[in-house]
């Protein structure tokens, strides 16, 4: 255990100033997403603590930057605590908790945001209007003429619906692309979910010389308007004219370093990166998921397809720390950077030469997904005390039946769980664990993620169910050997998971983009007349 973090006032916090995007500290937090969306307070980074684990040294560049981490603020909510006692775990040196969390800001009457992603979302407003971006009607669309379609989302999106005839261009890819496409047709229309990504790109696109449009609210407008999408990864788009790349990365670098990016060697980036401090920068990768996991420098986060900016506040915690962006030594590192000195980021660099030029350097590369699991959580798994398929399946089938907790994601659990497994979220775990088991009894967490139902079970240790052991399996080993799953019961309750708003609905989606669309409207939190929709990531 680590010693007890002191906590600050919601004034206090203010007179240290939260200006997003150059705050140096972190504000996290640690309640579940729907919690988060449904109110917060702005410029916070959403945490839940079911990934505080796997995530809090990556939202911080280095554990020495200041946290402020909060929940509810409600009677018997802890969870800022036990986030912040696991923080100081982790190596964090300056944790300090909200006074009163959510409901002591609100009550003081200061605003909470609602929605997520909120800063990038009111930025994308801000350009529509700003860089004076073109924006084609989905009716306009409609009436032929359409020219190129390009889907400016991430390829996982552009697979689950698209329009007809679209390509897929994630993000800064499209950069490359616009010179042949500008040669093949007269007419370019961006695309996204929703309104942000769309603007960023035609607005992108017009920087580079090349008139773009935007659809005005992109799928769900189209979808509004009547249209139909289809699914499937389409056809795939050739690669862009080596010339064309050049040509577009050599106007994008000019378009940073105008702005005041500042280019970084390989062997500096290195050593910045080796140093404890304030100088270590985040390193934000934003080529595709598949070039990332083939090689790229060791704690680079993976934010392909516009991500960079659309996200900004889901991994840049510390918005006054370093940011270092790569790619291939091509326009999309550039155009990333120069969009993020535009946000208000004080400290941008790019790695020049990107990925390449670090690799010909002889540093070492990082392979795979990029996510290191911190030394604490293979602590947990070595140590907490675990029960086995086979054994917990023959006590099953002799109906000796112990509590079963369930801390995987509610959608997780609907998709498949133990006979009798209870639903509780892990942040909530040491809270709700009281309404379905005595101290004395003996207590199995599963999940889908065995290494979830570890720390679930640790946590259950920690606060006085001796008993407690993890199932040593995954839902998957568990159907292998024959094991019982029920499927369903969604717990209504659940807060967990925040759908995105193309999922919502007709009347989701439309209140999705009257939230958005109000955030420019003079309320400087986030909130507009619509804003009990909330706003959902992904659009």
């Amino acid at each position: 255990m680590t010693a007890e973090a002191g906590t600050i006032g919601a004034a206090e916090l203010v007179a240290r100033g939260m200006d997003w995007p150059r705050r140096g500290w972190a504000l996290l937090d640690v309640r579940d997403a729907g919690e988060f969306e449904r109110g917060h307070v702005p410029g916070a980074t959403s945490l839940p603590r079911r990934m505080l684990e796997f995530r809090a040294l990556e939202v911080m560049p280095d554990a020495g930057w200041p946290v402020v981490v909060y929940d509810s603020g409600r009677p018997g909510d802890r969870r800022a605590a036990l986030a912040a006692d696991r923080l100081g775990e982790l190596g964090v040196e300056r944790v300090e908790i909200l006074a009163g969390g959510v409901l002591g800001w609100s009550m003081e009457g200061r605003a909470l945001a609602t929605g997520v992603n909120v800063p990038s979302k009111r930025f994308g407003e801000e350009v529509l209007e700003g860089d004076g971006v073109k924006v084609v009607t989905p009716a306009e669309l409609m009436r032929g003429g359409a020219g190129a379609i390009c889907d400016v989302r991430t390829a996982r999106e552009f697979a689950d619906h698209h329009l007809e005839g679209a390509v897929s261009l994630p993000g800064f890819d499209l950069a490359g692309h616009l010179p042949g496409l500008a040669r093949q047709s007269d007419r370019i229309i961006l695309n996204c979910a929703g309104r942000t990504r769309s603007i960023i790109a035609a607005a992108t696109a017009g920087a580079l010389g090349y008139a773009c449009a935007a659809l005005e609210n992109g799928t769900m407008g189209w979808r509004l308007a009547g249209g139909e999408v289809e699914s499937g990864a389409g056809e795939e788009m050739p690669g862009a004219a080596k010339a064309d790349v050049v040509a577009v990365a050599a106007r994008a670098r000019e378009l940073a370093l105008s702005q005041g990016v500042v280019p970084v060697a390989a062997a500096d980036l290195a050593r910045r990166r080796a140093e404890a401090g304030p100088e270590r920068p985040y390193v934000l990768d934003v080529r595709a998921l598949e070039a990332f996991e083939a090689g790229h420098v060791p704690g680079a986060i993976c934010l392909p397809g516009g991500q960079a900016i659309q996200r900004t506040d889901d991994f840049l915690a510390v918005p006054g720390a370093p940011v270092v962006v790569t790619d291939d030594g091509d326009a999309r590192a550039w155009l990333a950077a120069w969009w993020l000195k535009r946000m208000g980021f004080a400290q941008v660099f790019v790695l020049e030469g990107g990925v390449p030029a670090w690799r010909e350097a002889g540093q070492d590369m990082a392979t795979g997904r990029g996510r290191q699991r911190p030394e604490l959580v293979d602590r947990v798994v070595a140590e907490v005390p675990k029960i086995g398929a086979g054994e917990l399946n023959e006590r099953l089938r002799r109906d000796d039946v112990p509590v079963t907790i369930d801390v995987s994601s509610s959608r997780a659990y609907a998709r498949g769980h133990l006979p009798g497994a209870i639903w509780i979220s892990r942040g909530w775990l040491e809270h709700e664990i009281r309404r379905h088991a005595s101290p004395g009894d003996l207590v199995v967490v599963t999940a889908h993620d065995r290494v979830q139902a570890m720390l679930g079970a640790e946590a259950l240790l920690r606060t006085g169910y001796p008993k407690a052991v993890a199932l040593d399996a995954d839902m998957r080993d568990w159907r292998a050997l024959g094991g019982a799953v029920d499927t369903g019961n969604l717990p209504a309750h659940a807060l967990d998971i925040v759908e995105p708003p193309y999922a919502k609905g007709l009347e989701g989606m439309r209140a999705y983009l009257e939230w958005e669309i109000g955030l420019t409207g003079g309320a400087p939190d986030g909130k507009s007349p619509s804003a009990a929709a909330g706003g959902s990531a992904g659009a």
